[in-house]
């Protein structure tokens, strides 16, 4: 029993049930062995993280949530705790190993209680055993009022599974979830967990894979997995030492609006420090002035709406990295950059990121518009923008992250970074990673500027479009943790607080 790893695979509702099926027909004959693993890997973890704990509370529901927490009872009267259960679905209206695991309780020895007559603050520890992976939808009473009992005191939680009211596929929580100060997850990681909503209600995620052996697992694909600096920096190869500036590419950042000048300052200097041969910036001609002096090493040029089909004709037979929209703004001049790369087809096979309002003037474009779908470009939105991408709300993005992030890479083509509690990346065949990194802090402006620069110098320097967006997103994530520091200061944490960690991660 573990806590998250720096990899994992993650894992479907339907991918579980098939492991779990495969078992039963392959192994047990049965899936109740799998149950009583379960309650019994929960109780202890009960006892390892709770030693004082002696009142408890299991709160269960239907299904086979219930049924585990119906095994943990039994476990916990065996070892002379007092057990409350308050079953919000009559058990023997259950089913299964559930209705197995039900009459195998020593019902003399725990207390029965209906809701009305609990008094949540009194336990030590309260077990959601509730509704577990099988939710979809708003929570009906008397779920939804138990959560907010259990979660208006301050006694810890243990949820198993996962927490009731997170959807185990998607991580969107529809009205309410248990907070639990706790998880533990069976079998695989539910990918829900690591993304949206989830990262307020999962606490520290622990996995049983209850003894089910490795062939079993390697019986189903999958085609997701979660990432982190840890599990990625081997990707980082070591320089040739006869390597020169040409090895490394060129990385070319246009925005930098009037206003937004800083916004082209903070993607330049990260490309720039990402390992970018060269670094250019076509910008307003305030940000060209500041990056000529807070950033000498970044070749800033001034450009007007006359300026750009020539600059655009100088670089229209090399190899170059394009960062489009770091500050870009929606006027003239950006809409003018928009539409000349989007026509010019030698330069739709030049890599690119598009990113902030690049990515808003390109859910305007006609869908007729022959080059709006490109697979040489990484589109890195946050919800808002990914709502623009795909006409529709913020809202529809949050209640399913991973189908957005797919819908966006095969409508326009590449790969999508779609920014958030547990960035998901995909690319339009289905390929996905799930990076649950980074803090609170990151909620400032610039960070996505920031992220821009970094994934455009990392492909500048040939690494894939997946490879430069997971380790991009994973390097990023681990220099803002490094910039709050082990007393996590997050309050106040800068966009360019987070450059100062990059030489360190990208030369593990």
């Amino acid at each position: 029993m573990l806590s998250l790893p720096s990899s994992v695979a993650l894992y479907s509702t339907q991918q579980i049930t098939e492991i779990e099926q495969s078992y039963a027909n392959n192994i047990s004959g049965s899936t109740f062995p799998l149950m009583q693993r379960a309650g019994r890997a929960a109780f202890n973890l009960l006892q390892r993280k709770w030693p004082e704990a002696k009142k408890i509370l299991i709160v269960t529901g239907k299904g086979n949530n219930a049924g585990d927490g119906f095994v943990l009872a039994r476990l916990a009267v065996e070892s002379r705790f007092k057990v409350t259960l308050c079953a919000l679905v009559e058990p023997l209206e259950t089913s299964g190993d559930a209705l197995t695991a039900w009459h195998e309780i020593p019902h003399r020895a725990i207390h029965l209680l209906p809701v009305n007559q609990l008094r949540f603050s009194e336990f030590d520890l309260i077990v959601d055993a509730m509704l577990g992976t099988g939710i979809k939808g708003p929570l009906r009473e008397p779920f939804h009022s138990v959560i907010k009992h259990i979660n208006g005191n301050k006694v810890p939680v243990l949820a198993l599974d996962i927490p009731t009211g997170v959807e185990a596929d998607t991580g969107f929580v529809n009205s309410e979830a248990v907070k639990a100060t706790s998880t533990i997850t069976f079998v695989g990681h539910k990918r829900g967990m690591y993304t949206g909503d989830a990262a307020l209600y999962r606490g520290q995620v622990w996995l049983d894979s209850l003894q089910i052996p490795e062939t079993i697992f390697d019986q189903h694909t999958f085609h997701l997995s979660s990432q982190n600096w840890h599990s990625t920096m081997h990707k980082l190869k070591p320089r040739s030492v006869v390597a020169h500036k040409g090895n490394f590419g060129h990385t070319i950042i246009i925005g930098g609006a009037e206003g937004m000048a800083g916004a082209a300052v903070l993607a330049s200097t990260s490309a720039a420090k990402s390992g970018s041969g060269l670094t250019s910036a076509w910008t307003g001609e305030n940000a060209a002035a500041a990056l000529n002096h807070i950033t000498p090493e970044v070749m800033a040029k001034a450009t007007e709406v006359s300026d750009i089909e020539e600059q655009l004709n100088q670089i229209a037979e090399k190899e170059v990295t394009l960062v489009v929209g770091p500050g870009l703004g929606k006027n003239d001049w950006a809409q003018h950059w928009v539409d000349s790369i989007s026509a010019r087809p030698r330069l739709c096979e030049a890599n690119q990121i598009w990113d902030a309002d690049a990515l808003n003037l390109l859910a305007e474009l006609d869908s007729r518009h022959p080059n709006l779908y490109n697979s040489h470009r990484i589109l890195t939105p946050h919800p808002g923008e990914a709502a623009r991408l795909l006409n529709t709300t913020v809202d529809n993005i949050a209640r399913d992250r991973f189908a957005a992030a797919h819908s966006i890479a095969t409508r326009y083509g590449g790969v999508c970074i779609l920014k958030g509690a547990g960035t998901i990346i995909s690319d339009e065949k289905g390929f996905q990673v799930v990076c649950a990194v980074g803090n609170p802090g990151m909620a400032s402006g610039g960070m996505g500027d920031v992220l821009a620069g970094l994934v455009g110098g990392l492909l500048a320097q040939k690494y894939s479009l997946m490879d430069a967006a997971v380790l991009a997103v994973s390097i990023h994530g681990e220099a803002a943790d490094r910039a709050a520091g082990p007393k996590m200061r997050y309050r106040g944490l800068l966009a360019k607080d987070l450059l100062n960690h990059f030489a360190a991660l990208l030369n593990p």
